[in-house]
């Protein structure tokens, strides 16, 4: 047997040792993603959270959110495990607080950038802040957040996704649109002006794109007219004769992102016809849009309303009009608009394109039980039904858990401003009373309304 000479025997003695090195790191790295997955973030119910496909997540009851071995955040609530991505912002609409998981990029007044990591919460109500998320990805938090042209309004946060030639999608619990346009979000602490990724505050100018970088090609059009360009192209355009199509999908994870074919016999369709923005009461969806169509390339533009993924009605939006109104809806409902435009392409075959996509949940109706006077068999209360008168509804006492008794609302007086003063007589003893309003009736449907006054005899 041939004997190791001293080189090999280093070299075995080097090998093992890095080996051992390796297993050490790659068990301390398992160790530390274990301790990671195992950190609960609590989240309230009347929270709001985008998932990882971009739709909008209305937090009912209170859950918690972990982070698992792929560095996804997992939200937990009820029976449902959804992923809501790499950095979630979640936004609790009772305390007006944002709370941000994951890997943030502050943007400070002079210019500095401020890394924050894990769980941080936010008060939307406080000074204005901007986040740079990811490449093209930012958050803008205000009390007040508009364009300059007056075309978007919203309030507490807004998140921001740019994509490759500098349209954006622009998203929060209230609004969601895709613009094909320049456009300067203003707060009262700065400007962002999002095509070119720049931040003004005080006549000051900070490159965001230079925060580790960005993959955004937009440039300035060249002024109506010019021509620029080393084709035939009319007008304002490259020159080249061809249009920029539907680009790619921006929702909110970045790397889902896809190119979708070109579409250049629409050129003007893709950059002018957009949703700006909607808004939603108990009964009522909004859609403020723009139709632009100048050459009457349009057989038609509509959209079609989902509830439940069920089809419930086709709307034509018209070029002459920038609102649709949708009304008879149910209370605290989600539907889904699908906005569609058709046309005719070069060899006058029918298209049909689905250029916008909204989840849009209709409001709740609130409502409040004060208690009046009680005594040992008669309790007096008032309830206050805010804007919206009932179809019938009644509000029912229990003691310790048990129901002893009810009382038939009168809904018109509930809807005023002094409210209905109910009173219920009841017989039984115990610890606690709970008044709870129950069998609500609105516009033909039974409703769920959050009303209740509990106190101790």
């Amino acid at each position: 047997m041939r004997k190791l000479d001293k080189k090999n025997k280093l070299f075995i003695t080097a090998l093992s040792a890095f080996v051992i090195l390796v297993f050490i790191g790659l068990s301390i790295f398992i160790v530390y993603k274990i301790g990671q997955t195992s950190i609960k973030y609590n989240v309230k119910n009347n929270s709001y959270v985008y998932n990882n496909a971009g739709e909008l997540i209305n937090i009912n009851e209170d859950g918690y959110v972990k982070k698992n071995l792929t560095d996804k955040y997992i939200l937990y609530t009820g029976d449902e495990k959804i992923n809501i991505g790499s950095n979630p912002a979640i936004f609790n609409q009772s305390i007006r607080e944002l709370k941000l998981l994951g890997t943030f990029y502050e943007v400070s007044k002079n210019g500095e950038v401020a890394k924050i990591k894990g769980e941080n919460d936010i008060n939307t109500n406080g000074s204005s802040k901007l986040y740079k998320i990811s490449d093209r990805r930012y958050l803008v938090v205000s009390p007040n957040i508009k364009s300059e042209d007056g075309s978007l309004n919203t309030t507490d946060y807004l998140l921001i996704n740019i994509d490759k030639v500098g349209n954006s999608y622009l998203y929060n619990n209230k609004i969601n649109i895709k613009t094909f346009s320049d456009l300067k979000i203003v707060t009262d602490g700065f400007t962002f002006n999002v095509n070119e990724e720049k931040l003004v505050i005080e006549n000051e100018v900070i490159d965001l794109a230079k925060i580790n970088g960005s993959t955004n090609t937009y440039t300035k059009p060249a002024d109506e007219g010019e021509g620029e360009g080393d084709g035939e192209g009319e007008g304002g355009g490259s020159g080249n004769g061809s249009g920029s199509g539907e680009g790619e999908n921006i929702y909110p994870e970045p790397e889902k992102i896809i190119e979708t074919e070109t579409v250049t016999v629409n050129k003007y369709i893709a950059r002018k016809t957009t949703i700006m923005n909607i808004e939603s009461t108990t009964s009522e969806i909004s859609v403020n849009y723009i139709v632009y169509d100048p050459f009457s390339e349009y057989t038609e533009v509509y959209a079609n309303l989902y509830q439940n993924g069920n089809f419930i009605k086709k709307f034509t939006l018209q070029e002459a009009l920038t609102n649709l109104k949708i009304t008879g809806l149910n209370v605290n409902k989600e539907y889904r608009l699908d906005f569609h435009y058709s046309y005719n392409d070069a060899d006058g075959n029918p298209k049909d394109n689905l250029f916008d996509t909204a989840y849009v949940t209709t409001k709740n109706i609130n409502a409040n039980i004060s208690l009046e006077k009680t005594s040992q068999s008669v309790v007096r209360y008032i309830l206050k039904v805010d804007k919206y008168t009932l179809d019938s509804a009644t509000v029912s006492m229990y003691i310790d858990g048990v129901k002893v008794a009810s009382d038939e609302v009168n809904t018109a007086l509930a809807a005023t401003s002094g409210g209905f003063a109910g009173s219920i007589n009841y017989e039984g003893s115990g610890d606690f009373v709970i008044l709870k309003l129950e069998n609500c009736i609105y516009n033909g449907e039974k409703i769920e309304i959050d009303a209740s006054y509990k106190y101790k005899i």
